[in-house]
């Protein structure tokens, strides 16, 4: 244990190092002594001697300034304010240079550009998080759309009316109200995202506020009828074989467009002779058996490596959107002439007819099983009430029994 030395300072100690000099000398580490009361376990106060350190005289530190340490501590005791201990003075200026720390670093993420912001916070989490084709939507709401129009402001800058100028460009641009709506929940996750980490002082405004809400019942209401399917696939035929293809694979499956364009060749298994869906929009697969029109159709087109697309467009690329060639088609044959919007033939009609048709003949597990609905409610929607069939049962309700079906009889016999 080192040997304590008297400074001319009442209460200040110090000691000699051994090894470490300061100067021709060596160096001192300087001490002070106080009572200090702690209360105990079971209430009762108890007074004992502290020594705590004021530090090396080679670190600037001299008996003078524990001498003045220790009046402010005393003062303190005396006047039942502020700390007590030099441990307290230092948890104290931890947790002052601790707040500091995080006030500079708050301020700092919110003069973060939304841009930055999107860059180094939100787009990483978002793919950490969430499912590729959610982030991959995401990516591309922000890249087109969000990013080119505001990107460059900062995040505390972004009001109402950032968000009116971007709804404004959305309806300019001539979006649906669906696309609007995606478009401003990415934007809303992003600032919510920078609102729970305290980045913003407001959370985001709700799409109603803004102008932008689901644009409610949206359902498609064309069917195709069969002399339109047949014009537009012998006109897609001398056009543009490779929409015939897709075309014609959506007609006899009644699949979701992002389905088709998504196809590998890894989802046509011959030998099982099923149609694999591996991931599709509600996140589920599914299988369905190769019918003799499917391979009809796959027997005329050369198979591909496992990870290739089944259709491809002509110069080889992978769709992303429906066939250019078949809303052109659409649009020589009039098939959307004088019609609403929601009556207007597009190429997820083809998936409305489908399910029209199949609906016909099949009950709601099995169309749900066959277009991939996880809901009973959206099969519901094409089954429509069999007034034959209703017939043929209310007709049988109060008939007089058969020969041989014997009378209601009660439990006594009578």
């Amino acid at each position: 244990m080192p040997k304590f030395q008297k400074t001319r300072f009442p209460g200040v100690f110090y000691f000699e190092s051994q090894t470490k000099k300061h100067g021709v000398r060596f160096d001192r580490c300087f001490y002070i002594r106080h009572k200090v009361s702690e209360v105990q376990p079971d209430g009762q106060v108890k007074t004992k001697v502290k020594d705590e350190r004021i530090g090396w005289w080679s670190e600037g530190k001299t008996a003078e300034d524990g001498a003045i340490r220790l009046k402010e501590l005393k003062g303190n005791k005396r006047e039942g304010t502020g700390p007590s201990t030099l441990q307290e003075i230092r948890q104290e200026n931890e947790a002052k240079r601790e707040a500091e720390q995080a006030t500079l670093r708050t301020q700092t993420e919110a003069n973060r550009t939304l841009s930055q912001y999107w860059i180094e916070s939100y787009f990483p989490a978002a793919q950490r998080s969430k499912k590729q084709c959610s982030w991959e939507k995401e990516g591309t709401h922000f890249t087109k759309w969000i990013g080119p129009l505001l990107g460059g402001l900062t995040l505390r800058s972004i009001g109402i009316s950032q968000w009116d100028e971007l709804v404004k460009t959305l309806s300019a641009a001539g979006l649906s109200p669906r696309s609007k709506e995606y478009i401003t929940g990415t934007f809303r996750r992003i600032l919510k995202h920078a609102y729970d980490r305290r980045m913003v002082d407001e959370a985001p405004p709700s799409g109603k506020r803004v102008g932008v809400s689901g644009p409610g019942n949206n359902r498609r209401l064309r069917v195709i009828s069969h002399d339109e399917e047949t014009a537009i696939m012998h006109c897609l035929a001398t056009m543009d074989m490779c929409a015939w293809r897709i075309t014609r694979f959506c007609f006899l499956t009644g699949c979701r467009a992002s389905e088709a364009f998504k196809l590998n060749w890894a989802n046509v298994d011959f030998a099982r002779n099923v149609l694999i869906y591996p991931e599709t929009k509600n996140h589920d697969s599914r299988t369905l058996p190769l019918t003799p029109p499917l391979l009809d159709l796959f027997s005329g087109m050369t198979p591909g490596a496992s990870s290739d697309r089944v259709f491809c467009k002509l110069d080889g690329s992978a769709y992303y959107q429906a066939p250019r060639a078949f809303k052109t088609v659409v649009e020589q044959l009039g098939l959307n002439e004088g019609r609403s919007k929601r009556d207007r033939l597009v190429f997820h009609s083809i998936r409305h007819t489908v399910a029209t048709r199949l609906a016909q003949r099949l009950g709601p597990r099995d169309l749900m099983d066959v277009m991939g609905w996880r809901t009973v409610q959206m099969a519901v929607r094409y089954i429509h009430a069999n007034q034959e069939a209703k017939m043929r049962a209310l007709s049988m309700l109060g008939a007089a029994p058969s020969d041989n079906v014997l009378p209601f009889r009660a439990a006594d016999g009578r």
